[in-house]
């Protein structure tokens, strides 16, 4: 199937040109890439955000101590990529990259080393063109040289860029290929190379009038869909409603990535330390729930380093900033094994409603407002896609923490400003004990004879509500 996929590509490359007419029957969904990776969104961390062109290989394993420490490896995030500017000016007498002897002394392979020491894995940056966006040497022409030296070091994770000119005519050589026909050439060489590696696009389409998401499941296993974003909350929200109507284009193996988290970011590219200019906690939890409703990769671009490492010149993530990267419940949402993207209920003045179906048949529901000021925003169990259900719905918040029963199948919260209340909401299995059962609005638990006694003055407790028959 991919043979014939490469050829029917080839031929629509090249009929054309020879004045023959092609016969389409409209769009269709891409093949997805048969890597067997990104089953769900990965997730990891990327050095451009902070430092820029100033990552080092201290940076970098310091980065790696504190994901493998502080709990971060263990909530699912592996992938540690160095971006732009890794390498020296020119390649080496065979063609082939080579790594900044001063930012990295011991070379990358010993640094891929350190990585996977640590339980994590490693990825770099570079591009399908002559030059990186930093003016370095680029990958056209030189992909299955460098996807060979990638493997050898034991590269994880391309991150793959697109920084060339807007009007095509305006490219040099084969820059003016399509961007699917380069992408596709190092897609084919990494796979040659043996190694598993999670192909990364980080293109620019609205600058450059691509549609990756219409392609990119056969070629890669994520793609930027828009420009880069800073660490604001303006930033994230151009993202989340760019990305809505793209559902369909992603699942397992290729997702639409809303670029890096800028949850703890305290020193983007810029360097600027303007507290207006990132996320407050309130918006951060926002971050990593609409992330997780649409199926996002969760790449983080903050500083993770301990104070100690980082110094006086860091900016080191703080451990408020640090919970929401490690809140499980929602993680557990991003990372479903359905791998369907979430889509909106509703948009209307800023009050959003998202939802997500959920592998176990749970429906994942943002409330998320993106407003200035507080708000109630409500929905139903209907208008999320639950199925009816006589003995109601059960609603997790998974920020509080707690949970309660929706009886008629509303689902609503009163949101901060910039915020979201994220619920996991299930439908009630039908009672099979009495029907009189005393049920808390609060904790929407029961009161419950205890060990299963059902006689007049029988000791009671508080139990979870499960139909049995010892229930008053």
């Amino acid at each position: 199937m991919r043979v014939l996929s490469r050829l029917l590509l080839a031929l629509s490359l090249t009929l054309p040109l020879l004045g023959v007419p092609l016969l389409t029957a409209g769009p269709a969904q891409a093949q997805a890439l048969d890597n067997h990776l990104a089953l769900t969104p990965p997730m990891g961390w990327n050095s451009w955000n902070t430092f820029g062109c100033n990552a080092t290989e201290q940076i970098v394993k310091d980065t790696a101590d504190f994901m493998a420490s502080s709990g971060m490896r263990d909530a699912g995030y592996q992938y540690l990529t160095i971006d732009d500017c890794w390498m020296e000016r020119s390649r080496d007498s065979e063609g082939r990259l080579v790594p900044d002897a001063t930012k990295y002394p011991h070379g990358l392979a010993e640094l891929a080393s350190y990585v996977h020491g640590k339980g994590l894995k490693f990825g770099v940056y570079e591009s399908p063109t002559y030059h990186t966006c930093q003016g370095f040497p680029g990958s056209l022409g030189y992909e299955q040289k460098d996807a060979d030296t990638f493997a050898s070091w034991g590269v994880d994770f391309l991150k793959y860029d697109n920084c060339t000119a807007s009007d095509p005519s305006q490219r040099p050589g084969d820059e003016k290929l399509p961007l699917e026909t380069r992408d596709s050439t190092m897609r084919d060489a990494l796979e040659r190379t043996g190694r598993p590696i999670v192909f990364s696009l980080s293109l620019q389409p609205a600058a450059q009038g691509e549609s990756p998401w219409e392609w990119g499941k056969s070629v890669a296993n994520m793609w930027r869909i828009d420009g880069d974003r800073d660490a604001s909350f303006d930033g994230l929200k151009r993202l989340i409603h760019t990305d809505l109507d793209k559902a369909k284009w992603a699942g397992p193996g290729g997702w639409n990535d809303i670029d890096m988290l800028g949850t703890g970011n305290y020193a983007f590219a810029s360097g600027s330390n303007d507290p207006n200019k990132r996320l407050t906690y309130d918006q951060e939890k926002s971050e990593l729930s609409v992330a997780a409703v649409l199926a996002a990769p969760l790449i983080s671009g903050a500083d993770l380093r301990t104070p100690a490492a980082a110094g006086s010149s860091g900016f080191p993530i703080s451990d408020q900033d640090l919970s929401v990267y490690l809140n499980k419940d929602v993680i557990a949402v991003n990372q479903d094994s359905r791998g369907e993207q979430g889509t909106a209920v509703t948009t209307e003045n800023g009050l959003n409603v998202l939802r997500r179906p959920l592998a176990n048949g749970d429906v994942a529901v943002a409330l998320f407002n993106e407003t200035s000021s507080q708000a109630v925003i409500s929905t139903t169990a209907a208008a999320a896609g639950l199925p009816a259900s006589s003995a109601g719905y059960n609603l997790n918040d998974l920020w509080a923490h707690t949970s309660h029963v929706s009886t008629d199948g509303t689902i609503s919260a009163t949101v901060p400003a910039g915020g979201t209340v994220l619920y996991r909401v299930s439908p009630r299995p039908p009672a099979t004990g009495p029907t009189n059962e005393l049920v808390s609005r609060s904790s929407g638990r029961c009161l419950d004879a205890r060990n299963n006694q059902a006689f007049p003055g029988a000791e009671t407790e508080i139990w979870s509500c499960n139909g049995g028959a010892n229930r008053s």
